[in-house]
């Protein structure tokens, strides 16, 4: 159990790295620059895409009510964070400690 939380968190951490390299070469910027905005970018789609009975669950019920007739119970919103949105949200953190780090004159 243990080798298949630490698979998923390189191959989150891999994933991020690699579409935030790609992000900064697309719009010439450093990879730290785009680093806080990309991290907190995924984790906010990991989110979306692993919760339940948000918005889109809503719409579906309703479209599947309307069109059958029948009456489909309401699923409740739920969330169970997995170890991809957690690796997100620690490189989401590093990612600001270290642009505050590096840019702490511009801060001060």
């Amino acid at each position: 159990m243990m080798l298949h939380k630490v698979f998923w968190s390189v191959l989150t951490l891999v994933i991020i790295s690699i579409v935030n390299a790609v992000i900064a070469f697309l719009f010439k910027q450093s990879f730290l620059d785009v680093a806080f905005p990309v991290g907190l970018l995924i984790a906010i789609i990991i989110k979306f895409f692993t919760s339940s009975g948000g918005f889109i669950s809503d719409s579906i019920r309703l479209n599947l009510q309307s069109q059958t007739g029948l009456k489909v119970e309401r699923e409740e919103k739920k969330f169970e964070p997995n170890v991809a949105f957690y690796t997100a949200v620690f490189y989401t953190i590093i990612s600001l400690i270290a642009s505050i780090i590096v840019y702490k004159d511009y801060f001060l």
